[in-house]
């Protein structure tokens, strides 16, 4: 729940396939998946060059 939260405040659209993506991501462990919300939260920070 906690990557779909993350996505969604970035502003990232889900597609069909995505939520499928998100639900195998979510089962990795823990560590895994804040390293994952990490990396989306510092993606919308200011600075981030794309």
């Amino acid at each position: 729940m906690l990557l779909y939260c993350a996505l969604e405040a970035a502003g990232v659209p889900l597609e069909v396939g995505d939520v499928q993506a998100v639900f195998a991501v979510a089962e990795l462990d823990y560590v895994t998946v804040q390293a994952v919300i990490t990396w989306i939260a510092t993606a919308e920070a200011p600075g981030f060059v794309r």
